[in-house]
């Protein structure tokens, strides 16, 4: 009975969650109240209460889970693998797993990092990356082996970089294959790995 309760609920949850996203598709966030995605939904304001405290915490939960997943992607895409791979002129099998969670999630994506979100995710997804690159592309010692670069502004960089290569596919309708856009971002990695003039 429990189990049967539980899937309820989840099911109730992923209702929810899928018409907020759809609402976040016709109006900006703060025109979005709770009435709104209850009705949209087909469950009462009551029931909406019961997964989630409101819309923000609606909203943060959904993007938190988004990364989460991508997170958990990103954790298998080591750098000296990734160098190792790709100087036999392979795209590393994580690299594109990335780019394939984020074409699974594509709506998500969209709705997020579009113009009616009002929450900053654009920053929270740049922050994400900024942690991302500095724990494990910096981190490795034979990856930037002699940076001159000061590494937040190295970071920065590369992270906008990334960010953009994302957006830009979106803004193509994912027209290249996840395949297509590791091999770009391994590129990338690459041509800031060689700015530096100086590194060997």
């Amino acid at each position: 009975m429990a189990e049967i309760y539980d899937q309820m609920n989840e099911k109730t949850k992923e209702k929810i969650q899928s018409v907020f996203l759809h609402l976040l598709k016709e109006r900006h966030f703060n025109k979005i109240s709770v009435q709104h995605i209850a009705q949209a939904a087909g469950v009462n304001r009551g029931t909406f209460y019961l997964h989630y405290l409101d819309k923000f915490d609606l909203l943060d939960r959904m993007e938190a889970s988004l990364l989460e997943g991508l997170e958990n992607h990103l954790h298998q895409l080591e750098p000296g693998p990734l160098l190792e791979e790709a100087e036999k002129g392979a795209v590393s099998f994580q690299a594109v797993e990335v780019f394939r969670y984020i074409r699974q999630h594509e709506e998500w994506f969209r709705v997020f990092l579009g113009k009616h979100n009002h929450s900053g995710f654009h920053r929270r997804l740049k922050d994400f990356f900024v942690r991302h690159f500095t724990d494990k592309m910096l981190a490795n010692p034979d990856f930037f082996k002699a940076v001159t670069v000061p590494k937040d502004y190295l970071s920065a960089f590369a992270t906008s970089a990334f960010l953009g290569l994302i957006e830009q596919w979106l803004a193509n309708d994912l027209a290249e294959s996840p395949a297509d856009m590791a091999d770009m971002y391994i590129r990338i990695i690459f041509f800031i790995r060689n700015l530096d003039g100086r590194q060997q």
